[in-house]
């Protein structure tokens, strides 16, 4: 099938066109409070679910092991979570031709994140208890979880069109902060790590292989409770007549404040969001 391009541009138009007069009949058919008081306005807040999706970067840079130069840093994880919750939202003005508002959430949000570093220098032990130097791996798994609460400014540059510009600030109470770090041979299959206590952090266990050793498992050593981030970003909202419209939208949240005091670390989510708001 060909691909049509006055078509899409046709259908592109026809949503805007649609949009745009449902923006003009927002507050049109007005919600009287009391037949008595014909001059009631329809009302300026609008609230319902949240939910949606986080695209995680944690940024950092941070040892595989304490006091060990010669192993390679973890940086930059990254992960997949999703966040939802309650939306309210309050309109500036007349309703019907309302361009800016406040926009607050109440949000649970997972912010994960894994990351793994190679090193092909390790010394193992082969067979016949031969040292033999293999391939391994250092991976970090990362488990971070929040409540949020954002207040969003928003603006809508073009009257009468649904595109938004959102920004404001972001606070996050962290429910959990957790880690697990794993240290694996990778190559050769018949290597195993020493049997040597001294040699490995304590508190260090091994998988019955002796090929993979967890080496940490627990909250992150230093993490501070509060997150404290920037978010800006674009909406575009779509009313399905004067009392309902879902708003999807795409953001970045900047970690202004660092996970933990003894590095470095930023979590910075993308989050990609549906919100749909009823007429209170």
């Amino acid at each position: 099938m060909k691909f049509n391009f006055n078509h899409l541009l046709m259908t592109v138009c026809g949503i805007a066109l649609l949009t745009s007069s449902a923006f003009a009949q927002r507050g049109v058919q007005k919600e009287y409070a009391s037949p008595l008081d014909p001059s009631a306005k329809p009302t300026p807040i609008y609230i319902g679910p949240a939910f949606g999706f986080n695209i995680m970067g944690h940024s950092m840079d941070i040892p595989t092991f304490v006091n060990d130069k010669l192993c390679p840093n973890f940086k930059n994880a990254s992960g997949f979570g999703i966040l939802g919750g309650l939306t309210l939202e309050y309109l500036f003005g007349d309703v019907a031709s309302s361009s800016s508002a406040l926009i607050f959430r109440a949000l649970f949000n997972m912010y994960p994140g894994s990351v793994t570093v190679e090193d092909k220098k390790y010394p193992s032990m082969g067979p016949d208890a031969a040292v033999v130097y293999s391939n391994v791996e250092s991976t970090m798994d990362i488990t971070y979880n929040a409540a949020t609460f954002e207040v969003m400014y928003k603006i809508n540059p073009i009257p009468g069109f649904g595109l938004g510009i959102v920004v404001g600030p972001s606070f996050d109470y962290i429910i959990t902060k957790n880690r697990t770090h794993k240290f694996s041979l990778i190559e050769p299959l018949n290597a195993q790590f020493f049997d040597d206590r001294e040699a490995w952090p304590a508190g260090t266990t091994f998988d019955a292989t002796r090929r993979t050793a967890i080496i940490y498992d627990g909250e992150i050593e230093d993490a501070y409770t509060i997150r404290f981030g920037l978010k800006a970003g674009v909406q575009y909202e779509i009313l399905l007549g004067s009392k309902l419209y879902v708003v999807p939208s795409l953001a970045y949240n900047f970690g202004i404040t660092s996970l933990t005091s003894a590095h470095t670390w930023r979590v910075s989510p993308i989050q990609i969001a549906l919100d749909a708001r009823f007429a209170f």
